[in-house]
């Protein structure tokens, strides 16, 4: 088996409140490993959450991953590292974005607002990752210095209400992006779309659920490099299971990668901490607001 080779799995399955409607699922995700500079291998991963309240929200989802897939293999093929992935580097990003949408809208005859969705990406490489989040959902990684814990790298962006959250076709969108750069090495990373919030994520210790990530990411280590296909159609039907739909009704989306194969020891390095805010040595109580989470005043009605 290939050690340190990107192994990956991704599903996105339709809300049982969605179904019943009749309606698709609008989520999105897309997960690739490019080459960078030098031949570096660099997982790119990205998901998306169509607004509820969007009639086109699922498109937007969708167009929203492929633009920003399309984003970093230009980046890469043109010269450039993980680290010009700043803050900066996403918020023009986030322009670009919103005005595809703006002509797509016009050519349609409808409003950029149709398209409204969320954003969670992760662009990992050898020695450094980027992450950027605008809206709910979460990114949780491995820890530095323990294989098998995990932390979340922005907790979900929510305002005074559980279904309220920030979209990227929001004028003032730019201005609610999240955005962190580690300079260390992330070996396993996971993405998902807020239906699976109450499930991956422990809220009362405002904690990453190591339960829920550790049986998820061991098959995944087991298999070959690349994406796994066998395992991202278990992966639908788990999501698509009693057992989670018990817990929630909406579209949920979970991207899962690694590059530890299955027993691999911890790589030899320093337990370190990033720098902000993934894997924070302080993490704020339930009942105590973080910088990510003023109150916003964006509606959200499911998605």
């Amino acid at each position: 088996m290939s050690a340190g080779a990107w192994r990956y799995a991704l599903a996105s399955v339709a809300g049982t409140g969605h179904l019943e409607r009749g309606e698709p699922c609008q989520d999105a995700s897309e997960c690739e490993v490019l080459a960078a500079q030098g031949g570096e291998a660099v997982l790119v991963a990205v998901t998306a959450d169509g607004a509820g309240s969007a009639r086109r929200g699922g498109d937007g989802a969708a167009l929203a991953c492929a633009l920003w897939r399309d984003e970093m293999a230009a980046l890469f093929a043109g010269g450039g590292a993980v680290a010009d992935l700043t803050a900066e580097f996403a918020a023009a990003w986030l322009t670009r974005f919103r005005h595809e949408v703006g002509l797509r809208a016009d050519a349609e005859a409808a409003l950029p607002r149709d398209f409204a969705c969320t954003l969670l990406a992760a662009v990992v490489g050898e020695a450094g990752a980027a992450f950027v989040q605008l809206g709910d959902g979460a990114i949780v990684v491995a820890e530095a210095d323990d294989a098998d814990a995990y932390c979340w790298v922005f907790w979900p962006k929510r305002g005074e209400y559980e279904n309220v959250t920030w979209f990227a076709t929001d004028p003032a969108a730019a201005a609610q992006l999240d955005h962190a750069f580690v300079s260390r090495r992330v070996d396993e990373v996971a993405l998902f779309t807020d239906g699976l919030q109450r499930v991956a994520l422990h809220y009362a210790s405002r904690t990453a659920h190591a339960p829920f990530f550790r049986p998820m990411f061991a098959p995944v280590r087991a298999a070959t490099p690349g994406r796994a296909e066998g395992l991202s159609g278990a992966l639908a039907a788990f999501l698509a299971s009693d057992a989670v739909n018990e817990r929630t009704d909406d579209d949920k989306t979970l991207v899962l990668a690694t590059r530890r194969g299955a027993g691999e020891p911890m790589a030899d390095r320093p337990p370190s901490r990033p720098e902000r805010p993934a894997c924070p040595d302080e993490q704020p109580g339930e009942d105590e607001p973080g910088e990510q989470e003023e109150v916003l005043v964006r509606r959200r009605d499911g998605g």
